[in-house]
């Protein structure tokens, strides 16, 4: 199977998983909802927000996210979404496969396939053309050095006959809002993407033709596993699992460990969990098929369940009728912060929001409506190579 942009920098980390098999596994909840803010904001520029939060389902996860973020969306530049490219690293040319093709590439043996988000041409204020990249929020590879975007880049100047082209990482915030990183892809930058790429080809046929002989190959493990499509097959893996299962992990075990040994515990146990996760996901699914025999006798079977879930404003009605003000005592209510901000659109649409927002948010603090309350949450911060990069908008 051919490389995608979108697994270049996990091959580049890890050749020789290009020469494994890719294991189907379903996506998670923060994979559904990055997939859903970003056709948000694709139908924010071609349909406008209204039209674009109607697709969104009432229950989805990701709608109060997207909502907090129509605004700031609305300001994105214009341009054409979700077209995919392919570039042949024997004759360092690139081709337009077209739009909306959902990852049903047709390439040839030499060829590095991948699906950019949105590509704006040169418009007021702006020289070049500007290739966009959506992801949620773990930060990635910069935009001046990350290999996904520089593809995209690369194709898109080998196709049109450009030098230079603009990029840029937006981050979609989930409480709102977006992040840029930005920077400028000359013709020694793409020229360098292009050896790249080149060179990570190579490695993979390289490490195909290994593990075809029976070789054993250096796997580079490290948190990056996790997007492995491989994760499930990868000797390392396997070896991990047994040195990780062999003796529990305990605290008193973790604790004289240095910072540096935690630090890598840390990542080995968070890979772990991933491969967990993905063997318990692929048995719960032979399960719902057929069922499955447990060591003490017993029997896992799939049972058909149904979900319920009420209508408020239809269901108080009916409530209300038999129950009369006792309702008001079962009915559970909620206001989110979300929803303070689409008040907030009502007293100053547009670029005033924001004053409006917090000018409501001090009458509610002045009422003692506003609870507050803090968590701590880890993130992943990739080393930034000495490279200026800056936020702001287009």
């Amino acid at each position: 199977m051919n490389p995608s942009a979108s697994k270049l920098e996990l091959l580049e980390r890890c050749a020789p998983s290009g020469a494994l098999g890719a294991v189907w596994v379903e996506s998670t909840s923060d994979q559904r909802a990055g997939t859903g803010r970003h056709r948000f904001a694709q139908l924010v520029d071609e349909r406008g927000v209204e039209a674009a939060l109607a697709e969104i389902p009432a229950d989805a996860p990701w709608r109060a996210q997207c909502e907090a973020l129509a605004e700031h969306l609305a300001e994105l530049p214009t341009g054409e979404h979700e077209v995919a490219y392919a570039y042949d690293v024997a004759t360092d040319t690139a081709r337009r496969l077209g739009p909306w093709l959902d990852r049903a590439y047709d390439v040839g043996p030499t060829e590095v396939s991948g699906t950019t988000d949105l590509l704006c041409p040169p418009g007021e204020g702006r020289e070049r053309y500007l290739l966009v990249d959506y992801k949620g929020e773990e930060e990635v590879a910069p935009a001046a050095s990350n290999l996904q975007l520089g593809f995209y880049a690369l194709c898109i100047a080998r196709v049109l006959g450009l030098d230079e082209i603009d990029v840029a990482i937006v981050y979609l915030r989930q409480g709102g809002g977006l992040r840029w990183d930005r920077a400028t892809l000359d013709v020694f930058a793409l020229e360098a993407v292009a050896s790249r790429v080149r060179s990570l080809v190579t490695a993979i046929e390289a490490a195909r033709h290994a593990y075809a002989l029976g070789d054993a190959l250096d796997y580079g493990t490290g948190l990056h596993c996790r997007r492995c499509p491989a994760l499930t097959l990868c000797p390392a893996m396997v070896q991990l699992a047994r040195a990780l299962l062999a003796e529990p992990v305990t605290p008193e075990r973790l604790a004289p460990l240095s910072d540096d040994d935690a630090g890598r515990a840390w990542v080995e146990l968070k890979v772990l969990g991933e491969l967990v996760d993905r063997g318990r996901a692929a048995l719960d699914e032979r399960a719902k098929l057929r069922g499955l025999p447990l060591p003490d006798g017993a029997r896992l079977v799939p049972v058909e369940q149904t979900r319920r879930a009420l209508l408020l404003d239809r269901a108080e009605a009916v409530l209300r009728a038999k129950f009369g003000d006792q309702v008001d005592g079962v009915i559970e209510r909620s206001l989110s912060a979300e929803a303070v901000g689409r008040l907030a659109r009502q007293l100053a649409p547009g670029k005033g929001h924001k004053a409006a927002a917090e000018a409501l948010w001090a009458e509610l603090d002045a009422a003692h409506a506003v609870r507050r309350s803090s968590f701590v949450q880890l993130r992943t911060k990739p080393a930034r190579p000495t490279t200026t990069s800056t936020d702001g908008e287009p």
